[in-house]
């Protein structure tokens, strides 16, 4: 038996070096779009994710400091008693005795009446609310970051009429009926609650 070879002529049988240089080309553009879309993707649900946390995280700020201003406790009589706020540089800050158990660790005081001190600090260009709590009567402090990387926060207290940027219980002789916290994110999203104070 005899095979019979033919060869192919008029190059129908195969791919050009051009034509093999083209592909080559196409694909690599192609790549690098799909990678790119593919980074840009990712990157944009990483960032949304970061907000989401970010808004969580100031969620639980707003419940806390709540309850915490809820709470709050005041006597003329009682020097360990307090409940004093207004501006501090740019930012607002507040600081008041509470009858709430602001415990963060096993570090932190659980005595009855402890102290809060709600205030940003800002290192770098960048400002983070920043909570200090101590037991009314021993002092010692426990340092928390509240919230990280905001852009602004802003106290402001209701004396039964009218709100205002400050207050000072040894001159009013009370707690004030109600304060109020604005937090903004770094994202720029304002999240604000207001507290009635409870215990007169």
């Amino acid at each position: 038996m005899s095979r019979t070879f033919r060869s192919r002529t008029g190059g129908s049988g195969g791919f050009t070096l051009i034509e093999v240089l083209v592909a080559v080309g196409l694909t690599a553009a192609l790549s690098a779009a799909l990678y790119t879309t593919f980074f840009s993707i990712s990157g944009a649900s990483g960032s949304a994710g970061r907000t989401v946390e970010k808004t969580i995280e100031a969620g639980y700020f707003l419940e806390r400091f709540s309850r915490e201003a809820r709470a709050s406790y005041y006597r003329r009589t009682d020097g360990h008693t307090f409940f004093n706020g207004g501006r501090d540089g740019d930012s607002g800050a507040v600081s008041f005795t509470t009858m709430a158990y602001p415990v963060y660790s096993k570090d932190a005081p659980t005595g009855d009446l402890s102290a809060v001190n709600y205030y940003v600090r800002e290192e770098g260009g960048r400002k983070d609310l920043v909570k200090e709590v101590w037991d009314a009567f021993q002092g010692e402090k426990f340092t928390v970051e509240a919230v990280e990387e905001i852009k602004g926060f802003e106290v402001s207290f209701f004396n039964g009429r009218e709100w205002a940027g400050a207050w000072n219980a040894s001159l009013e002789g009370q707690p004030p009926r109600a304060v109020a916290v604005t937090l903004t994110l770094s994202s720029g999203e304002k999240l604000s609650a207001t507290a009635r104070t409870m215990i007169r």
